[in-house]
Parts: structure tokens; C-alpha cells; sequence
């Protein structure tokens, strides 16, 4: 981390005048510094969120290694597939909203989470399942986010 690897309660016993440096005044002085550690957790957690995000881009094996992480993180079933792609040999269906036949994987493959076309195309880009287990406990508009 460089930089922003700061640890506090010693910075404190440092800062503190050497014939002040007793134990109660030293644990008076954590205390009062305590709310500035808990900031100081929470940036750091911030930042380690961003640089993973930054670290990652859109990539069908970068999406799913994410989804996986954040959601899966033992048995990792949750997978990304194109339009082309065999485990999506299911049904076409018919929405009424877009006016065209849609795809559809087969029943045990999981759930169909998002079916969006990519940066603006009229077609579907990708499609993401997950299985029904793991719909029951996570959060799906997150998911699909």
C-alpha cells in the first residue's frame, strides 16, 4: 500500500511527548483517536474495492471471474455465455415487449439474469446463469448490475 499504510495508535504514541508517554495517557489518547482508525478502515476498505474494480474490464472471463467472487465464491457456477454458445440450445420464445423470438437455455441450466443487448445493439450480447439455489439468496437486481 505504500503510501496510505498509516497505523494510528502507534503514530499517536509517537506524536506524544516523551515525558507524556505513560499508559493511561497513552490509552487516553487511543481512545480519542479511535473514531479517526474507524475512517481510516473504511477508506482503506473503499480503496481496496476500487483498485479490484479497476483492476478488472469487460471481458466475458473478467465478468464471470467478478460475479463469481462477489456472489459464488466456493462453488463458482455462475457463468457467461454469448449467443452462439451450445449451453444455450433451448427454446425460442416470443416477447411481445420486443417483437421477435428470444432464446432460452434449457430448464436445469439455471436462471437467465441478464439478456440485455451490448452497448446499444438490437441483439443479445450475452447472458448470465446462475443456478436456482443461488437466486433464492442473493440480491438479483445486484446480479444483474
Amino acid at each position: 500500500m505504500g503510501v496510505y499504510d498509516i497505523k494510528i495508535k502507534r503514530l499517536t504514541l509517537l506524536l506524544l511527548p516523551t515525558a507524556l508517554r505513560k499508559p493511561l495517557v497513552a490509552a487516553l489518547v487511543q481512545s480519542a483517536v479511535q473514531g479517526c482508525n474507524a475512517i481510516y478502515g473504511g477508506f482503506m476498505r473503499w480503496r481496496g474495492d476500487k483498485d479490484y474494480r479497476l483492476e478488472h474490464n469487460g471481458q466475458v472471463c473478467r465478468l464471470r471471474a467478478i460475479l463469481n467472487d462477489a456472489f459464488d465464491i466456493g462453488a463458482r457456477r455462475i457463468s457467461v455465455d454469448d449467443y452462439e454458445s451450445e449451453s444455450l440450445l433451448g427454446t425460442l420464445i416470443y416477447t411481445r415487449e420486443t417483437g421477435r423470438h428470444l432464446l432460452l437455455p434449457m430448464a436445469d441450466t439455471g436462471v437467465i439474469i441478464n439478456r440485455r443487448g451490448y452497448s446499444g445493439s438490437s441483439g443479445i450480447g450475452f447472458w448470465v446463469t446462475a443456478p436456482r439455489e443461488l437466486i433464492k439468496t442473493i440480491d438479483k437486481y445486484r446480479l444483474s448490475a
